[in-house]
Formats: C-alpha cells, structure tokens, sequence
C-alpha cells in the first residue's frame, strides 16, 4: 500500500432497538440497512450490503442513468450498513465484516480493484462503523463489546490500526456519528436509559472528553452529526416521534435543543 493511499468518512444509522438489546443480541441479519452515498467529482458513488451479505459498489455520471455495478467483497463478508466517503483520488468503505469484526475496503477511482484491510478482530464490532478523514490519518467509531465506544485511527498509507477506548462499558446504545471539528474530533451516540451522548478529542491525543447533550428518555434513534462554522449540529429521534436538532458552539458544553418536526411524524 503507497503513500498515495486516500481515506474516507461518514456516518450511518442501524436499527437502534437491535443495538440496544446488547451485543449478542445484534445479529448479522438485524444489523444490515441502508445504503451510503457520496459524490465523487462528476460521479454519484453508492455502497449497499448485497445478496447473502456481500457488500456493492455503484457509480453514475452526472447526468446520466446508467449505473455501473462492482462488488466490493464477496457473500459472507459485510453485516452492517456501509459507511462511504470519496477522500483524494480514492474511495473508502467501512463495514461490520465475519464474526463482528470490523473492515475496511478502499479502491482508486476509475479501477474496480478493491483492498480489504481489517481495523478489528472477530468480537469486537456491534454497530455500523462511522468513519471520517482527519488530515492525514483515517479515524472510525463504532459500538464495541458490552456497549462501549471504540475508536480506531490508522496513518494514510499504512494498515496499522490504533484502537482506543473512548467510553467504557454500558455507555453506548446506537452506531455512533463522527466528524472532524477543526483540532479535534468529535462523535455522538445514544448513551444509557435513551440519553444523547457527545464525546471530543484534541487530534493527536487520546484523552476524550464526554457530555452529554439529552437527558435520559429523548434519544431514540442513532444520531446524526456534523461540524457547522463554529458549532456541532447533532439530530436524532426523540420521544413520541418527534425529530430533535441540538447544537452547541465549539468550546462550551451549553447544549441548545429544538424541535424540527412534530410527534409522529418520524418513523
């Protein structure tokens, strides 16, 4: 692998009431959802978990109709909603491998040739990954064992991953949300009793800070989350099927919530 290797981000939302029913009980078939989209210059990228849990590749040009299909990995290979992001002259894609291991795929563009890479052994991935780019490492969140919150981060160009504990065990209920926030990175997940959970780390350090940013009985869907000038904007399902927005300015831990839309009318 050279050093013109790229890397990738994004975030995606599995089924919350199976990761909430803890890790043994988030089985390959309840953990697959949707897919991940990205635009890739003047091209539309999309990865989805395939027939007898492959994981597909598909691309269009803009302005046309015609899709053209890859596979990424063969059945028996991916047990969760990929997570996708065009990163340089390459695309990424992370994913739930065999026996809740965790996996990473990364192709240059315009080839159909695709690298696996393994981010974590069997046993230690219970939630669809989120994945962003942090300069010029790779950072990727996801549910661990017993409900903790792990984070892994590997160099660009090398296939040497870093595991870090972010929270401990009983503290996470959902697949995570990560992004870059300027020096740090930030990840969001549902936390004990439905509570919204916020985490953040300077670059370079492993030292995570925690907040939390909704009460216990608000948060009933994985969250979703993304830098914003200067602030993190969080969203999530709350309570009666209400959609939640939060948002905080960067460097404080006043959590600002609103309503987008009425009960009921999130499903």
């Amino acid at each position: 692998m050279g050093s013109t290797r790229f890397r990738m981000a994004f975030f995606s939302l599995p089924v919350v009431a199976a990761a909430a029913l803890g890790s043994a009980a988030l089985t390959p078939a309840v953990a697959a959802t949707g897919p991940s989209m990205t635009v890739n210059g003047n091209a539309v990228n999309i990865a989805i978990q395939g027939p007898r849990e492959s994981l597909k590749f598909y691309w269009a040009q803009n302005g046309t109709a015609t899709w053209h299909p890859e596979t990424v990995a063969r059945g028996g290979t991916t047990f969760s909603a990929p997570s996708m992001t065009v990163n340089g002259n390459a695309v990424n894609i992370a994913a739930v491998g065999p026996h809740n291991s965790l996996k990473f795929y990364w192709a240059f563009n315009g080839t159909n040739t695709w690298h696996a890479e393994t981010v974590a052994r069997a046993g230690t991935t219970f939630s669809a990954p989120s994945i962003t780019a942090n300069g010029n490492a790779v950072n990727i969140a996801a549910m661990g064992p017993n409900h903790k919150l792990k984070f892994y981060w590997a160099q660009n160009g090398t296939a040497t991953w870093h595991p870090e504990t972010v929270a401990g065990a009983g503290t996470t209920f959902s697949a995570p949300s990560m992004t870059v926030n300027g020096n740090a990175v930030n990840i969001a997940a549902v936390g004990p009793r439905s509570r919204l959970k916020f985490y953040w780390a300077f670059n370079g350090t492993n030292t995570w800070h925690a907040e939390t940013v909704a009460r216990a009985g608000t948060t009933f869907s994985a969250p979703s989350m993304t830098a914003n000038g200067n602030a993190v904007n969080i969203a999530a399902v709350g309570g009666r099927d209400i959609l939640k927005f939060y948002w905080a300015f960067n460097g404080t831990t006043a959590w600002h919530a609103e309503q987008v839309a009425p009960p009921g009318s999130v499903r």
